[in-house]
């Protein structure tokens, strides 16, 4: 006998699965805490392509005195009769045709200089180790998964498809019209080989360099694009950053209710301290305290408004603090004197009053 089922036995909420939508663009905030990690868009590409045209230029400048140092080289190789050991020959080598070897660090090293300092420019001088920190998110499958099939891992490959095509391309082109010249080496004395080399050599290297320059144009804004894409931020997310920069506001208003209370437990403990309580008989209450030896004017040390100024004349009157009752005065010290601050020169007269009055009948 089947029976019917209304529905389904597991049910699945999708939105565990789901991320949240990065719709809004990144905040000053998260682009700087990416910086501070080492995250910033750059162009490798431009970088290859200055250190290939930084190296055909060299090229050109040490063309001649290369071609003959390295003619040099080979006369000196083959005309050598004195028998050397491995390390013997290799000192020779080195001491004889010093200033080859020091033109070819010249060179290599223009490339990793160029490319140094264009990596810098492009990063604004940043220093960080916080990229070279070991961290687990960059093993885990799922992540090497969304990556590998990720828009960002398409357009590279496209882009190491080009970059072989233009090299393959610029490399034939070069060859095929100098394809006799090449058939001639056989033929030709050693200088004039490594000219026609090293010609070539630089034609592939400047052509390449102003291809693949031409490439980083694009690539540069893709990489800015990708960088900003990458960094979206979905509104829940600018919601969390806002709450850690202003702080969230059930702790900030737990916080100012601390505050508060420390403030109120403080300025009533200064209340037996006090000379005389003014007060309108309901609203208002204000503690005046005054030393003729240490103050100038009295000082306000406590003042409140209706059940803060019903727990200040209590206060007083369980401490034996005299209460006097002068309601435009209590409302004129509660709303112009803060909490420690002497009273103002247009009081003096009545506040006089006011103590004279209680240092009577207190004798």
């Amino acid at each position: 006998m089947d029976k019917k089922i209304d529905g389904p036995l597991v049910k699945i909420d999708l939105q565990l699965f789901a991320d949240p939508e990065k719709t809004e663009q990144p905040t000053p905030r998260r682009l700087e805490k990416a910086r501070e990690e080492g995250n910033i868009p750059i162009s490798n590409e431009f970088n290859m392509a200055m250190s290939l045209l930084a190296m055909s230029m060299l090229l050109m400048f040490l063309f001649n005195p290369l071609v003959a140092e390295i003619e040099r080289l080979f006369y000196d190789y083959f005309a050598l009769e004195v028998d050397f050991e491995g390390t013997e020959l290799l000192a020779y080598e080195v001491k004889t045709h010093t200033s080859l070897y020091l033109k070819l660090v010249i060179f290599f090293g223009v490339s990793v200089i160029v490319s140094s300092i264009l990596g810098m420019i492009q990063t604004k001088f940043l220093f960080t180790t916080k990229s070279l920190k070991f961290d687990l998110s960059r093993i885990n499958p799922i992540n090497g998964f969304k990556r590998l099939f990720s828009m960002r891992t398409v357009v590279e490959l496209l882009k190491a498809i080009l970059k072989l095509c233009v090299v393959g391309f610029l490399t034939y082109n070069i060859f095929k019209s100098n394809w006799n010249l090449i058939l001639s080496l056989a033929d030709q004395e050693i200088g004039a080989s490594f000219q026609i080399i090293f010609d070539m050599i630089t034609k592939i290297l400047f052509q390449l360099g102003i291809a693949l320059l031409i490439l980083s144009l694009f690539d540069f804004w893709y990489q800015r694009h990708a960088y900003m894409q990458d960094l979206k931020m979905s509104k829940y997310e600018i919601k969390q950053e806002m709450k850690e920069i202003e702080g969230n506001p059930e702790v900030k208003q737990r916080q100012r209710e601390i505050m508060r209370r420390m403030l109120m437990t403080r300025m009533m403990q200064k209340v037996p301290e006090a000379d005389v309580v003014v007060t309108n008989p309901t609203h208002y209450a204000v503690a005046l305290q005054y030393d003729a030896e240490t103050m100038d004017a009295p000082i306000v040390v406590a003042k409140g408004v209706n059940e803060i100024a019903f727990k200040i004349r209590d206060i007083a009157f369980k401490n034996g603090v005299p209460i006097v009752q002068r309601p435009s005065l209590a409302k004129k010290l509660y709303e112009e004197v803060d909490l420690n601050e002497e009273i103002p020169e247009d009081l003096y007269t009545v506040v006089a009053e006011v103590l004279a009055y209680v240092y009577r009948i207190s004798r």
